[in-house]
């Protein structure tokens, strides 16, 4: 099973998140509910899925020979206007800058960006299919 722990700061709502393989990262809130010291987890929760799409789609392009020079992934999210404010709609744009010279097989980029999406992340998939989420508390 894969694992993050975030541990409160002591400070307002900052909370330092550890992953199972020892990184981190730091979460908060904007001024006057915490200090801005990292990102909101809305953020971090969008950050995730161009993170795991960007991998894939690096891989496949490389797999497919579809030669660039840079690759960043743009995800936008809606949300809605209540609370919880929930992600009603994202979009992730993969924006390419190709090797110079290079003519890339605009439909292999198509599969490849469609499969490093709807293939091959976990996080597309989980926020797009849905997850089954339970909660519980324990003392320290």
């Amino acid at each position: 099973m894969t694992r993050a722990v975030a541990h409160w700061s002591g400070v307002k709502t900052r909370f330092d998140v550890e992953s199972e393989s020892g990184h981190r990262a730091v979460v908060d809130e904007p001024p006057l509910l915490g200090e801005n010291a990292g990102m909101r987890p809305t953020e971090m929760l969008l950050g995730a899925l161009g993170g795991c799409t960007g991998v894939n789609a690096v891989l496949l392009l490389k797999k497919n020979r579809q030669r660039f020079s840079s690759l960043k992934v743009d995800v936008q999210g809606e949300q809605a206007e209540q609370w919880p404010r929930a992600f009603v709609s994202i979009h992730i744009d993969f924006q390419i800058q190709w090797e110079a010279g290079f003519e890339p097989d605009r439909e292999l980029v198509a599969q490849a960006l469609d499969k490093a999406c709807n293939t091959y992340c976990p996080v597309d998939a989980t926020l797009s299919q849905g997850t089954r989420i339970e909660h519980s508390q324990s003392d320290l």
